[in-house]
């Protein structure tokens, strides 16, 4: 039965609570883009027919997909909540070509001679020009490898995007070395301390730690190094992890803020979503939801 049909066909009362409970989740739909003669998935929530919105490119992890990173983070209900169009791609063999070596990756590799800044950039450029999404506001943020990916699209293609944010995800020592971003960006950082993929002090020869990570940004924004410390409010993890926000005095439109998990694992924080493989992937803190303060950030950096 669809929406329609049960409204046409309910009670009242059940009319109200499919009313109330259904605008709560933007539906995803499945889109494919070719690219150099590759056809690329996509799913995408929050078009519409009217005025572009603003556009979050959301990354999934290695070994995810674009549906599965929608529904782990809560993007569909960020997306029916604020009006906004999220677009969660799909990578190659559930991997990006985040600008690592093949022998640099720890799970899944990317399909051979795929270049998925070029996709990246495509998809962005598409949804553009179908008046999906607004250009002044296009924003990028992913996890993991996803959040990799988020680094090398700011360091390649700074001028498409507004603003970052990476999660659970340091730079790689070679990204690092060349990303030459055109222009100074706004950029989130959250990751766990208790992250033993990605871990939060990094992996010398591998990745840049949290902090290492955080100055680069905060070197290209003309940030003071000198933090702001905030101890968010406890809400419901009662596993031992609790979230610090650090902010740094930058030039308007420049900021750079760190969310560091304390005891969190190798999750993307969140109170209404699952707990997911921690006996694998180490704690989710669940006092604040990522999408959110995500979004929160983003929305600084939308032009109206």
């Amino acid at each position: 039965m669809n929406v329609r049909q049960l409204t046409h066909g309910c009670a009242a009362v059940l009319c109200l609570v499919a009313t109330l409970i259904f605008p709560l989740y933007a539906a995803a739909e499945t889109q494919t883009i070719d690219v150099g003669g590759v056809k690329r998935s996509y799913e995408l929530i929050g078009a519409s027919t009217g005025k572009p919105r603003p556009l979050i490119l959301a990354l999934h992890g290695n070994m995810g997909t674009g549906a599965q990173f929608l529904k782990y983070a809560g993007w569909d209900k960020l997306a029916a909540a604020q009006q906004i169009v999220v677009a969660a791609p799909d990578g190659t063999n559930r991997a990006w070509n985040d600008g690592r070596s093949p022998a640099e990756f720890m799970g899944r590799k990317p399909a051979s001679g795929i270049d998925d800044v070029a996709f990246l950039t495509e998809l962005v450029e598409h949804l553009i020009t179908r008046g999906i999404a607004d250009r002044r506001s296009v924003f990028v943020t992913g996890i993991s490898n996803g959040g990799m990916m988020t680094y090398r699209l700011l360091c390649d293609r700074t001028a498409l995007f507004a603003a970052g944010a990476a999660v659970i995800a340091n730079m790689p020592d070679s990204s690092a070395r060349k990303c030459r971003p055109s222009r100074p960006v706004p950029m989130l950082i959250m990751n766990g301390t208790a992250d033993r993929l990605i871990p939060y002090d990094g992996k010398p020869g591998s990745f840049l730690s949290t902090a290492q990570t955080a100055a680069f940004w905060r070197a290209l924004n003309g940030c003071a190094a000198d933090p702001q410390r905030q101890w968010l409010p406890p809400r419901s993890s009662g596993n031992g992890t609790k979230v610090e926000r650090i902010s740094y005095k930058c030039p308007p439109a420049n900021q750079v803020v760190v969310y560091r998990v304390e005891n969190g694992g190798h999750q993307m924080p969140s109170h209404s979503t699952a707990f997911v493989l921690e006996a694998m992937l180490g704690p989710r803190n669940r006092d604040i939801e990522g999408a959110e303060e995500i979004w929160a950030f983003f929305s600084q950096f939308v032009i109206k």
